[in-house]
């Protein structure tokens, strides 16, 4: 089985841990990176603490404009971008990402698009024993705008789920033991949650009760 890497963001305290095996243990991993992140990201945005208006999960503009800017910053520009584990899209309009660089491949950066720009990245400490090969993936198997597709079809979902909670942030993650790629979303309701997986382009995999 392969090692799993995983990254401590020096400056943003946001940890990135990697996906188990099973289905209940990868939906518990995400939970405990929410909880870490940003004083509860999660919660914030579902109670419309928004640091921009709109809401990026349903603006293609916005999320195409994103992923272009990632791809031209002086870095990136004409390479092949490589992502640590998992990108994270919120409704307030932030992206968060970890990513490999080119120069130095043992070397991982935080990027945080906020405010409808790209901020500086920060650096991330990277522990365990596992192949940093094993641990990325290539951003050009992914859209941005997939995000809007995905989230649309949470909504309609949504509508047969007592006190669905709007969709705050979704996200695309790879489970570094298995090196399965997926978006996933949770959907808060009154009497249960439920989690949705897609596939890269979008398209529904599963919408199960938790």
């Amino acid at each position: 089985m392969k090692k799993n890497l995983f990254a401590i963001l020096a400056i943003s305290a946001l940890v990135f841990t990697s996906c188990k095996d099973d289905k209940k243990a990868s939906e518990t991993n995400t939970e405990n990176v929410e909880a870490k992140s940003d004083n509860e990201t999660t919660e914030n945005v579902n109670s419309g603490e928004a640091t921009t208006s709109g809401n990026l999960l349903n603006d293609v503009a916005l999320l195409n404009k994103a992923e272009k800017e990632l791809k031209e910053l002086p870095k990136f520009k004409g390479k092949d971008i490589k992502v640590f584990q998992q990108v994270y899209f919120y409704g307030d309009g932030r992206i968060k990402l970890a990513i490999q660089d080119p120069a130095k491949p043992e070397n991982v950066d935080d990027y945080l698009f906020q405010n409808g720009k790209w901020q500086e990245p920060q650096p991330v400490q990277i522990s365990g024993g596992g192949s940093m090969d094993d641990n990325v993936f290539p951003l050009k198997d992914i859209k941005f705008e997939t995000v809007a597709n995905i989230n649309k079809q949470v909504e309609a979902k949504s509508k047969d789920i007592e006190g669905a909670q709007p969709l705050g942030a979704l996200y695309y993650a790879m489970n570094p033991a298995t090196g399965e790629l997926r978006w996933m979303a949770s959907v808060q309701g009154t009497r249960g949650n439920y989690t949705g997986m897609f596939n890269a382009d979008g398209s529904l995999k599963s919408f199960d009760k938790n």
